[in-house]
């Protein structure tokens, strides 16, 4: 007969966290995953996990949200609504959770004044719009986004600024987006 053995250390550990940072790649403007540092040791051959807010303003901004057909700049879409697929399973509004992602790829071959407005007050908008979320689930206090413009060099840059309750700057990145405009 065989005897069973319990093992009390097992199982006692802290569950390590997992969510993987989504890493901003400038050169190839996307994100992108990094492998976990040496001093993640619950995380030994994972991908890192350090940094839960940059990962949520990135994927906030840079995951193409689904754009409806009565939206001002549906044209820019050549037909192809795009938006996460997860969306249409589980949105919990109650949780405020809203639609991943953010409108910014509509804005990918546009022309510098969409619709009387320049395309950084478009940008502004939809990355304000993308991480309002933030706000709701208690990340952050306020959001600030400044967008500009660089037609000369086909170049788009959002500077993303998040504000902790004592108004102290948690979160201060700069975005280039590259675009290719079909008009003027």
């Amino acid at each position: 007969m065989i005897e069973a053995q319990l093992r009390k250390s097992e199982g006692c550990a802290p569950d390590p966290f997992l969510n993987w940072d989504s890493i901003w790649n400038s050169t190839a403007a996307a994100a992108d995953w990094r492998l976990a540092d040496l001093d993640e040791a619950q995380n030994v051959g994972g991908l890192r996990s350090k940094d839960a807010l940059h990962t949520a303003v990135v994927l906030s901004l840079f995951t193409d949200r689904r754009v409806e057909v009565d939206h001002p700049l549906f044209w820019l879409a050549d037909g192809d609504p795009q938006g996460w697929w997860g969306d249409s399973l589980d949105v919990d509004a109650g949780a405020h959770e809203t639609a991943l992602g953010s409108l910014l790829w509509l804005l990918a071959r546009a022309p510098m004044t969409i619709a009387g407005q320049s395309v950084s007050d478009w940008a502004r908008h939809f990355a304000e719009e993308a991480l309002a979320h933030l706000i709701a689930q208690g990340a952050c206090v306020r959001i600030e986004v400044i967008a500009e413009a660089h037609e000369s060099r086909g170049r788009l840059d959002l500077t993303v600024r998040l504000f902790g309750r004592d108004g102290a700057n948690i979160f201060d990145r700069k975005f280039d987006l590259v675009w290719h405009q079909v008009g003027q």
